[in-house]
């Protein structure tokens, strides 16, 4: 069978008609083909007699399998010699490159010849172009990248001296704890038509250490341990003050941009999103009717659905109805028997295609514009290689009202959205679903609009991606007397009305936490605060009757080993006296570690139109339960059930008390105080187990230290 190079091979086969011989003889002899040993046979000498007819025949000869690895690098030569490659390229080369090294590159006879020898001289400026061509078409797409918010700087021009870069790597070196191999490369990228002047660095760290099995072709196959590079582009645009970071994770991207921010910028940090939008193509159950615009650089001509797929029965199932743009995919709905109920009683709209045409002014022609977009806030507008066609759909999604972006909250929808902030904070996820927010009533839209709330997607039977892990959940349907009810793997129930309980949501954790304490920071007048651990704030003093009571923020209390970790911290700094700790969650009891727990979202004055905390109220609850964050008056043991309970020393303060067992001994010492107990009669009935084994090492550490204490071996007794 013949082969046809141009199909099977593409960019080689372009490379191979229209660069000249001697690019392609280096390209061949090239260091990243060297365990190519069969491409040995092709190496030629461009002045010979025979030209390029050896690379020519390897199209012919060779399986498309055994050529990939060459078609994928020149694919990367192809692309860059595009008309926006070219831009990038042409940039790049102006700011950093040699005048000599200019002169060879402006003598190339064209685009392909131009992006060919960058690859096969410049290799990192190669890379840099294709990271600016990257960063250009896929900056918004938060599955890339990330964008964080900086000062401006004035004239749009920011100086970085040589020593920052240094700064930065070290603390990049000391944040992963990787080893050494780190090194960084700056680049000014030049202003693109809308898109103002950058400037990018890129950033090579160590990866973890990993391996690969190598087949030789004498069938002996090794094991080679090896260390791969990573690689961090860091774009700052002075002018906008906004910092894009591309990364592997979530969590390196905001080591990299607050390391970046901090060493280089010298500023801080703020969680508050950049560019965060969100399609809602919900909006196509009340029809696919789309008006059309007027704009001034651009007529509308047509606008129209053409393609639309929905979950039916549960959401692992798919309806898809597609058509051109010539009809009226509504009308086409409408007109098959039945199918307008099915869409109707749709669980979730999952996919649509949009077809805009429309004539671009000053320019000849009609042009039709086709995007997509998903249930799990993408689209392929973002894709596009044309920038005029990326700004122009979103400008339309926005004026059909299916683009939201977000936007800095007021006052009012601070105060209105704080008990739900509090609720999330006090989660410590990074994913939640429709039904918890439902149940409690949360207003999901303006989270989404004010960027808290980001979706993604469904519980369903595909995957949710988590970029480091990926989960399973089924929805089934099930047909009952009184009507559908939905039924997921964690035992949840719906009734089928209500799909958005099944929507799935990314909280953006940071922004969260920080918006918190911004707000806080007001309502209590607090100029600094300290992050003790992940769960735990210090937010300063309070005055309290002429005294400094110390202030504290905290989450997740509900979780036996958050609050143990919690109370470790807090009696650390008992010596700064009694402190009272704000909780985000409702956790039972009145004290911690020797501290008034008071439930935050009590003290609240939700009546006012901006933030503010009931001063009277918490300072009437910190009196209230003073005494008992002391001990009390007397020796007490207040369980709550046989699994829990907390025990109060009059002058010790309070301790919490989690387990079974662990109850029962302290039950039994509390109620033989003030006598003695022996060793084995605290522990009769529970096992041949020690005292340190029952409560663990830190409980065990915490109660010999102020609760408990030996008069002589073998008994014990509450130190009062």
């Amino acid at each position: 069978m013949v082969r046809a190079p141009a199909k099977s091979c593409p960019n080689l086969s372009r490379l191979f008609d229209d660069a000249e011989p001697s690019m392609i003889a280096a390209f061949l002899r090239m260091r990243v083909f060297d365990k190519l040993t069969w491409l040995a046979d092709y190496h030629f000498e461009p002045d010979g007699a025979d030209g390029d007819v050896p690379a020519a025949a390897m199209l012919r000869e060779q399986r498309k399998e055994k050529l990939s690895p060459l078609e994928t690098e020149a694919a990367r030569i192809v692309n860059m010699s595009s008309d926006r490659g070219q831009f990038a390229l042409d940039g790049l080369v102006r700011t950093k490159m040699p005048p000599d090294r200019k002169r060879q590159f402006d003598g190339q006879r064209d685009s392909l010849a131009r992006s060919f020898w960058t690859y096969l001289n410049e290799p990192m400026l190669f890379e840099a172009a294709e990271n600016t061509l990257h960063l250009r078409l896929y900056r918004r797409y938060d599955r890339h990248y990330q964008t964080f918010m900086v000062a401006p700087v004035q004239d749009g021009v920011a100086d970085v001296a040589s020593s920052a870069l240094d700064t930065l790597l070290d603390d990049l070196r000391d944040r992963l704890d990787r080893g050494d191999g780190y090194e960084v490369d700056r680049f000014a990228i030049p202003q693109d038509g809308d898109e103002p002047a950058e400037v990018m660095y890129l950033v090579v760290h160590p990866e973890a250490p990993t391996s690969v099995r190598e087949l030789h072709d004498d069938g002996q196959r090794t094991t080679m341990y090896f260390r791969p590079p990573g690689e961090i582009m860091i774009v700052h645009t002075p002018s906008t003050g906004r910092v894009h970071v591309r990364a592997g994770t979530r969590k390196l991207r905001h080591d990299a941009a607050e390391s970046f921010i901090r060493t280089v910028l010298e500023q801080e940090p703020s969680q508050q999103p950049v560019d965060f939008q969100a399609y809602d193509i919900a909006r196509f159950f009340n029809g696919f009717d789309l008006e059309l615009p007027e704009f001034d650089d651009a007529s509308i001509l047509r606008a129209r659905v053409i393609r639309v797929d929905i979950s039916i029965g549960n959401l692992a199932n798919r309806l898809s109805v597609s058509t051109s743009l010539d009809e009226d995919i509504g009308q086409l709905i409408s007109d098959q028997p039945g199918l307008e109920r099915i869409f109707r009683n749709a669980l979730a709209i999952r996919f649509v295609e949009i077809a805009v045409q429309y004539r671009r002014g000053g320019v000849d022609g009609e042009r039709t514009l086709d995007f997509t977009l998903t249930d799990r806030n993408t689209t392929s507008l973002l894709s596009l290689h044309d920038p005029f066609e990326r700004v122009l759909g979103h400008r339309l999604l926005r004026h059909w009202g299916i683009l939201r972006d977000g936007r800095a909250p007021t006052p009012r929808e601070s105060m209105a959205v704080l008990p739900a902030l509090l609720a999330l904070w006090n989660l410590g996820s990074d994913r939640i679903n429709g039904a918890w927010l439902h149940e409690r009533g949360v207003d999901v839209k303006t989270l989404l609009d004010l960027g808290f709330l980001v979706p993604s997607g469904w519980e369903g039977d595909d995957l949710i991606d988590d970029e480091d892990d990926f989960a399973e959940h089924v929805a089934k349907v099930v047909e009952r007397p009184e009507g559908l009810e939905l039924y997921s793997t964690d035992g949840q129930s719906s009734s089928a009305a209500l799909p958005e309980r099944y929507r799935v949501y990314r909280i953006r954790d940071g922004w969260v936490a920080s918006h918190l304490r911004e707000q806080l920071g007001k309502a209590l007048d607090i100029a600094a605060m300290e992050n003790i651990r992940p769960d735990l704030i210090a937010l300063g003093g309070l005055e309290i009757d002429g005294s400094d009571v110390p202030l504290y923020l905290a989450r997740r209390l509900e979780d036996e080993r958050v609050r143990a970790a919690i109370d470790t911290e807090l009696r650390a700094r008992d010596k700064q006296g009694i402190g009272l700790v704000l909780q985000a969650g409702d956790a039972a009891g009145s004290c911690v570690a020797a501290n008034v727990l008071a439930r935050l979202a009590d003290h609240i004055l939700l009546e006012a139109t901006e933030i503010a905390v009931d001063m009277t109220s918490l300072i009437s609850a910190f009196r209230r339960n003073r005494s008992l964050a002391q001990g009390g008056a007397a020796v007490e043991f207040h369980k709550s059930g046989n699994g829990a309970g907390v025990l109060s020393v009059p002058g010790k303060g309070t301790i919490d008390i989690v387990g079974a067992q662990r109850v029962m001994v302290i039950d039994r010492l509390v109620q033989a105080y003030p006598t003695p107990m022996k060793t084995d009669d605290m522990v009769a009935g529970i096992g041949n187990q020690s005292l340190g084994n029952i409560f663990g090492q830190s409980l065990w550490s915490k109660l010999k230290a102020d609760f408990l204490r030996s008069p002589k071996r073998g008994l014990w007794e509450i130190a009062t």
